[in-house]
């Protein structure tokens, strides 16, 4: 896959906290925005993680 994994979940990290701040600032019962915004900061320390097994694994 050479990394497409990787950056493939820190998009969809970075759309579900974007989307999860235009739910707050739009609608007056948030709390599906912080839900998007929990799920993509998921999504974002996941794929940190990935990224950081994946690099470890090519330097060695």
């Amino acid at each position: 896959m050479n990394g497409s994994n990787y950056k493939r979940s820190f998009l969809l990290g970075l759309i579900l906290i974007s989307l999860g701040v235009a739910f707050n600032t739009t609608l007056e019962n948030g709390s599906i925005g912080t839900v998007f915004i929990a799920l993509g900061g998921f999504f974002f320390v996941v794929s940190m993680a990935r990224k950081r097994k994946e690099e470890s694994k090519n330097s060695q």
